[in-house]
């Protein structure tokens, strides 16, 4: 047994407690058990109020990304509360491997831990090759299924946005909760692969919950993915904007993955780079166009909007930006504004990290091409850092709320 083989073999079987960022809560709720299957055993963090962020100015730079501040101080936060073992507990973060200060997360944590929690070990999933003495492995059965557990929480999230603003929220969270429930006791069976049998009893539960003809004002988010979708991160942005009457529209997690494959796939016509994975990257691309169109089929006949094609976001991003441009999230910022704006969803806020070069080049920088090409939209840009309260945040919000298309 080499040494990564040891390392993970004692995580799945020495009885440790792996803490886990709470980004996309719906999404990683699923993947999480999914994991744990291989006998890890996870837990999400879903840290509150200011201790985290604080704490995280104080163990790291402040001229670090932010999300790397928050994510140092909510494990932090964790590991100072006295609730673990931590001589068995360890921290997981995701990595796209991208030109981006994420790449550096396991040595920007490493150097946080290293005085007060050196014994907490930081690991890393990604599929890009990055870090693999600590990189969590997978098989492609696991990644079938994680694929699987995105879908169901992309279409869970994509109900609930649509539900929540017309209903009560009790109602939409029950609704919610048995969905998980349901979908949480198959996995690691053949029935948890069976989408479709599944989105029609996901539809049916939330049949009484349907939007109506007539909807509030549609207000896009799109950005740095963490920001974007941690309500921690953006201050509960989502809750800020349904408070305010309006209909929160989120991109699906399943579109950045199929954005980090068709890069992969970009980077071998532009310039000749992974020559023998190729056709593995362009089987993965297939496969997700594949399951997205099902996931679109199920939504048709009801009041529910489903994502859009991804075919169709590359098309509208092709006419304001380069796919070659690839740093941070890179074209697919402005490709959601081109298809936001080119449909209902007028108003859009950009996230992003105070100081996020790439982010600031294709996010705020792309919004005159974008209003130039669609003069109706209505953008703001809004900046999220450790040290900020949301009070300046929410007051540009309501500029654009003014505005509202």
């Amino acid at each position: 047994m080499n040494e990564r083989k040891r390392f993970f073999h004692n995580l799945a079987k020495g009885g440790y407690t792996i803490l886990v960022p709470d980004m996309c809560p719906i999404q990683f709720h699923l993947l999480a058990k999914i994991v744990e299957l291989d006998g890890y055993k996870l837990k999400i963090i879903s840290p509150e109020g200011r201790q985290a962020k604080d704490l995280g100015l104080t163990y790291v730079h402040n001229d670090s990304c932010y999300p790397v501040v928050i994510l140092a101080g909510s494990f932090i936060n964790e590991l100072k509360s006295g609730d673990y073992d931590l001589d068995h507990t360890a921290v997981l973060i995701s990595q796209t491997g991208g030109g981006c200060r994420a790449s550096n997360y396991l040595s920007l944590f490493k150097k946080a831990f290293e005085k007060e929690y050196p014994n907490v070990p930081v690991i890393s999933l990604n599929f890009s090759g990055l870090e693999k003495e600590r990189s969590l492995p997978f098989t492609l059965k696991s990644g079938r299924a994680m694929l699987a557990g995105v879908m169901y929480g992309d279409m869970l999230m994509n109900l609930v946005l649509q539900a929540e603003p017309y209903h009560e929220k009790e109602a939409v969270d029950a609704a919610l909760n048995d969905c998980l429930d349901m979908l949480s006791k198959q996995i690691g069976t053949r029935k948890f692969l069976k989408k479709g049998h599944n989105y029609k009893a996901i539809l049916k539960r939330f049949a009484s919950l349907t939007p109506p003809a007539k909807r509030k004002p549609l207000v896009g988010i799109v950005g740095e993915i963490y920001v974007k979708y941690s309500p921690y991160a953006n201050n509960h942005l989502a809750d800020f904007l349904v408070k305010e009457g309006c209909e929160v529209v989120y991109p699906s997690l399943m579109e950045f993955v199929q954005y980090c494959i068709y890069n992969s796939l970009e980077d071998h016509r532009r310039y000749g780079k992974n020559k023998w994975t190729y056709p593995m990257w362009k089987l993965a691309y297939w496969y997700t166009l594949r399951i997205c169109k099902q996931a679109r089929k199920a939504l048709e006949g009801t009041s529910f909007r489903p994502y859009e094609d991804f075919r169709d976001v590359v098309a509208a991003g092709k006419e304001v930006i380069s796919t070659g441009v690839k740093m941070g999230e890179g074209w697919l910022i402005p490709a959601e504004m081109v298809e936001y704006t080119a449909g209902e969803v007028k108003n859009i806020v950009v996230v992003q990290p105070f100081g996020c070069l790439p982010n600031h080049i294709v996010g705020k920088g792309m919004i005159r091409p974008v209003k130039q090409l669609h003069p109706d939209a209505n953008i703001v840009p809004i900046d999220f850092d450790a040290s900020s309260t949301s009070v300046n945040q929410e007051n540009r919000l309501k500029l654009m709320l003014a505005n509202l298309n």
